[in-house]
């Protein structure tokens, strides 16, 4: 990947100290996936500074952090050769954080058997509901009366077989969330945005039709930590540029 020094130069100051938390203006369709990533570190208590990006084509310097050129994306304290250490992906991101920050393994899995568990529906996250909900977002919300009416009922229709997934999981005995039984973890965190009665209702779907996932929603929507993540994420590039944590 080639910069010329003066591509470079325009990097901003950005508080090394902490955790950096990279995202863009918020959107119906941007928040859905940085907000995730705010979740974990609200729940996890995790110092950080937030760096809103004007645009993630144009501010090359931010290619280094993420050559995929989308958010979010992190850099950690962590240094090796001069440069921060960088996260790029939702997924990874999220994983990255119990990794470091969470010991206890209460988010990511305190043992092999819970971390399989948070693993297993992670990855399913990642492979099915959530491209499948972000390009039908992106049809439904940029893209609507331009012939892709037929992708975006099949989009949707995928998306009814995920939320009939998790449904059947949480409809198991004892089963209030979706990797563990007992308490929510960075599984339950990566679905949220793309279940719960506001999405269902853009995709004109009757959210009762899965009563688990609804409970299961509402629950998760309830938590402190979810609701200030919301919040927060509403702000990003409505006010200053940066929000510290």
């Amino acid at each position: 990947m080639d910069f010329d020094d003066e591509e470079l130069k325009q990097r901003p100051d950005i508080d090394s100290s902490t955790l950096t938390l990279y995202v863009v203006k918020s959107t119906p369709t941007s928040t859905t996936n940085f907000v995730k990533v705010l979740i974990a570190i609200e729940e996890l208590g995790i110092p950080h500074n937030v760096h809103v990006l004007q645009s993630t084509s144009r501010q090359t310097w931010f290619h280094l952090i993420n050559p995929h050129r989308m958010v979010p994306a992190m850099e950690d304290t962590e240094i090796r050769n001069g440069r921060r250490l960088n996260i790029f992906e939702s997924t990874s991101c999220l994983s990255f954080l119990v990794d470091k920050y969470d010991p206890q393994g209460i988010l990511g899995g305190k043992d092999l058997w819970e971390r399989t568990q948070v693993n297993n529906w992670l990855t399913l996250h990642t492979a099915a509901l959530g491209p499948t909900s972000k390009w039908w977002l992106w049809f439904k919300k940029m893209h609507a009366g331009e012939g892709s009416e037929s992708v975006v009922e099949r989009l949707s229709t995928s998306i009814r077989q995920q939320y009939g997934i998790m449904e059947a999981r949480l409809s198991e005995p004892g089963q209030n969330y979706i990797a563990l039984p007992d308490r929510p973890t960075i599984a339950d965190i990566a679905n949220l945005p793309f279940a719960n009665e506001k999405i269902a209702a853009t995709a004109d779907y009757n959210f009762n039709d899965w009563p688990k996932l609804k409970a299961w929603s509402e629950r998760m929507l309830a938590r402190p930590a979810v609701q200030q993540a919301y919040q927060r994420g509403s702000t990003f590039g409505h006010e200053p540029d940066s929000d510290d944590e």
